[in-house]
């Protein structure tokens, strides 16, 4: 067989492969419309009133688009703060070429988005999330949902609780039930 005749017929296989080995590499993107997904947080005291003027902060981290940010609010009345989704065009080769290049074949790592909403009180509180049995793991706690749950006190002596939510998390509404802590 001629050279010109193999080169011919093993181009596509070679596009098939290389097309394959980004796909589970990671270097491809999942297709989706925000950078940070919708989320809603609310504050209840263990009677289940809601807690207002508690406050929270969102945190976020799009490796796709290279781009983060972050907000801070207050709970209102209703013990309720909603953040907006944050808009993004990500389609499956956003970013696939930079993602490519900088890990060198460890696309994998940092790929997708990256959610952190933080909740804090005024003074030392218990605090748990509402309906969702939480279990160890290693020196944090996650709920079934995945979600990652760290409650501690701050340099102010108040109850700062973290939650990271999965990747995947289309929409985020969560609740937490909270007690003064009992010294």
């Amino acid at each position: 067989m001629r050279l010109s005749t193999k080169f011919i017929l093993l181009s596509p296989v070679a596009v098939v492969l290389t097309g394959g080995l980004l796909l589970v590499g990671g270097c491809l993107s999942m297709p989706r419309d925000f950078s940070s997904p919708p989320a809603s947080i609310r504050v209840i005291d263990q009677s289940g009133a809601p807690m207002n003027g508690i406050e929270v902060g969102r945190h976020w981290y799009d490796s796709d688009s290279g781009v983060d940010g972050s907000d801070k609010a207050v709970t209102d009345q209703t013990g309720t703060f909603h953040f907006a989704k944050v808009p993004a065009d990500i389609g499956l080769f956003t970013g696939a070429w930079r993602k490519t290049y900088s890990h060198l074949g460890m696309c994998g790592a940092g790929s997708g988005t990256y959610t952190e909403i933080y909740v804090r009180y005024h003074g030392l509180y218990d605090v748990v999330p509402k309906g969702k049995a939480l279990h160890p793991v290693g020196q944090s706690q996650q709920d079934p949902d995945g979600v990652w749950f760290v409650a501690s006190p701050d340099s102010q002596s108040n109850t700062l609780v973290e939650l990271t939510f999965p990747s995947k998390a289309k929409t985020i509404d969560y609740e937490l039930s909270s007690k003064p802590h009992a010294e």
